[in-house]
């Protein structure tokens, strides 16, 4: 069972105006959402995984959940953490 959960920090572009704005792609192999309406991304890739907690819709709560429930890791880009380097971002 693959199921790798990916977070993709991406520009997103309205090609009728123009207009920028910068987000994520939150999926893995059950379900995909978007994020966007972001000034910036954050450098720091453990600061996304922490963006997408605090303001991730139901698919991307979703995604995390199956984290912490099967302790797994994620992808940030290119980026693999293992459980190891995250779980500290889900203690209380």
């Amino acid at each position: 069972m693959s199921n790798r959960a990916t977070i993709l920090p991406t520009k997103f572009e309205s090609i009728r105006t123009g207009k920028e704005s910068y987000g994520v792609r939150v999926y893995d192999d059950y379900g995909k959402t978007y994020m966007s309406g972001w000034d910036l991304i954050p450098v720091d890739d453990l600061e996304i995984i922490q963006k997408v907690m605090d303001e991730g819709d139901d698919i991307s709560i979703s995604i995390i959940d199956n984290i912490l429930e099967l302790k797994k890791g994620i992808y940030v880009g290119d980026n693999w953490y293992e459980w190891d380097d995250i779980k500290h971002l889900f203690e209380d």
